[in-house]
């Protein structure tokens, strides 16, 4: 979808898995739980492989002190 590197805190994930389609459910099982007119965005973690659940707007286009960089996979 994306091939441009952001970067994320991975402390804001909203839910992590190692397993995309795992990562996907829980995000739509988040979405449908608390309803919000953010987006919401599954991104693929470049260092360990790991998929996380992420607001969109909590990206960031320089890694500051914790952003870890990702590839975003699939938006909401």
């Amino acid at each position: 979808m994306n091939n441009e590197s952001v970067f994320f805190n991975p402390g804001d994930a909203i839910a992590s898995s190692h397993d995309f389609k795992e990562a996907r459910r829980s995000a739509q099982i988040f979405k449908a739980e608390k309803p919000t007119a953010r987006k919401i965005v599954i991104a693929q973690n470049d260092k360990n492989g790991e998929f996380a659940v992420y607001y969109a707007d909590e990206v960031k286009s320089t890694p500051l002190d914790v952003g870890a960089p990702h590839h975003i996979k699939e938006k909401f």
